[in-house]
C-alpha cells in the first residue's frame, strides 16, 4: 500500500472569550501562518488524546469567513460531557490541536437572485446558523435572513448582543425571532416553544421572496429538528430547500452488511488507489484498515466528514441523515455508511 497522507492541520488558540460560565468562545490560527479557507456553516474536528486514546469531535464554525479576522467554535459545557469540560476548562491561549481541513455540507450555494434565507435554531444550535447569517447578510446582498432562535431565557441566549449587532446594521434585510420557554418577568418577546402552528406562521408571515427559492437551515436538538422539517414538508416546502445540522449525533452506529466483496478506486489527495473492500466493511474502514486515512468524524452518517463523490458504479448507504437528493444527484455518498454493489466503483475524496 502507498504511503499514509497526512490530512490533518495544526491550529494554534489565539484568543478565549468567555460568553457566559458555561460557554467559551476559541479562536484559532494555522501554525504555518496560512490562511484557513472555509464556507460559513462547516465545521473543524478536532483529534484529541484522552486517556491514551483518540477521540474526534466536530464543532461548528461560530466565524464566518471575510466578516471575522480569525475561524472561531463555541463550545458549550455538556453535563457529563468529557470533552465539552476538557475545552472550558483546561484549554488555554497558545495550545495547538490537530484538526481535519472544514467540513461539512451545511451551507448556502451563491445566488445572483433575490430569495430569503430562513435560520431555525435552538440553544446552542446558533452556532452555525450565527456563521451563515453574518456571511450571507455580508456577501449576499439580495438576501432576506430571518432568524428564529428558541431558548429557555434571555441568559441563555448566546450571542444575544452580537444578534442586536447585526439587526441594527441590517434593519431592512434581518428580521430575528426570539421564542423564550421560561422567560423572565421583563421578556417582552414571544413565550413559548416553537410548535409545529407557530412554526408554519412564523415563516409564511416572514418569506419576502419566491416560496420556491427559500433556502432552510435547521439546527438544534433532535426534536426540534424532526418537527421543523416535518411542518416545512407539510407547507409543501421540497426536500432541496432544507439542511439540517446533526450538532448532537444521535443515530446508532450503521448496521454491518453481508455484501460481496468488491475492488474499488479511490483517488484521494490526487493518488489513486486499487482498495479491496471486504463484504462486511464500509469503504471507509477498508480504507482505514489499509492504511489510507480518509477524514472522517461520526462514522454513522449524520456529518458529512467523509463525504465523496461516486464517480462510477454503485454503492448502498445504511445511513444518510445529511446528503439532500441534490447531493445525491451530484453523486455524493458518505464512505462511512457506503458499501459498493459493483466491481465498477470510482470514489473520489475533493
Amino acid at each position: 500500500m502507498d504511503e499514509i497522507i497526512d490530512t490533518t492541520i495544526l491550529l494554534r488558540v489565539r484568543q478565549i472569550v468567555v460568553e457566559t460560565s458555561e460557554v467559551k468562545t476559541f479562536f484559532f490560527e494555522k501554525i504555518d501562518g496560512e490562511t484557513l479557507h472555509y464556507e460559513a456553516g462547516q465545521f473543524l474536528t478536532f483529534l484529541i488524546e484522552v486517556n491514551g486514546r483518540e477521540v474526534r469531535r466536530s464543532y461548528s464554525m461560530s466565524s464566518a469567513p471575510a466578516v471575522d479576522e480569525y475561524p472561531s467554535i463555541t463550545v458549550k459545557r455538556v453535563p457529563n460531557g468529557e470533552i465539552s469540560r476538557f475545552w472550558i476548562d483546561f484549554v488555554h491561549e497558545g495550545d495547538i490541536f490537530t484538526a481535519l481541513p472544514p467540513a461539512g455540507r451545511f451551507t448556502l450555494e451563491k445566488s445572483d437572485e433575490p430569495r430569503d434565507v430562513v435560520l431555525i435554531g435552538a440553544g446552542s444550535g446558533i452556532t452555525p446558523l450565527f456563521s451563515i447569517l453574518k456571511q450571507t447578510l455580508s456577501a449576499d446582498t439580495k438576501s432576506q435572513v430571518t432568524l428564529l432562535y428558541a431558548n429557555r431565557n434571555e441568559k441563555t441566549t448566546l450571542f444575544m448582543d452580537q444578534i442586536s449587532y447585526w439587526q441594527r446594521r441590517y434593519p431592512d434585510r434581518l428580521q430575528v425571532m426570539h421564542i423564550h420557554s421560561q422567560p423572565s418577568d421583563e421578556w417582552n418577546g414571544i413565550r413559548g416553544r416553537i410548535n409545529n402552528t407557530r412554526l408554519e406562521q412564523m415563516v409564511s408571515n416572514a418569506l419576502v421572496h419566491d416560496r420556491n427559492k427559500v433556502k432552510f437551515f435547521i439546527c438544534g436538538p433532535f426534536e426540534l429538528m424532526r418537527s421543523a422539517e416535518i411542518t416545512l414538508h407539510f407547507m409543501h416546502f421540497q426536500r432541496d430547500q432544507i439542511r439540517r445540522e446533526n450538532f448532537v449525533i444521535r443515530n446508532p452506529q450503521p448496521e454491518k452488511r453481508e455484501e460481496l466483496p468488491h475492488d474499488v478506486r479511490l483517488i484521494f489527495k490526487g493518488i489513486t488507489y486499487e482498495l479491496h473492500v471486504p463484504g462486511d466493511k464500509t469503504i471507509l474502514q477498508a480504507a482505514l484498515d489499509s492504511g489510507i486515512y480518509l477524514p472522517y468524524s461520526c462514522k454513522g452518517g449524520s456529518c458529512a466528514t467523509c463525504a465523496a463523490i461516486c464517480r462510477s458504479g454503485n454503492v448502498y448507504m445504511t445511513i444518510n441523515d445529511v446528503l439532500t437528493d441534490g447531493d445525491l444527484a451530484q453523486g455524493w455518498i458518505l464512505t462511512c455508511t457506503a458499501y459498493p454493489e459493483d466491481e465498477n466503483v470510482l470514489i473520489e475524496i475533493i
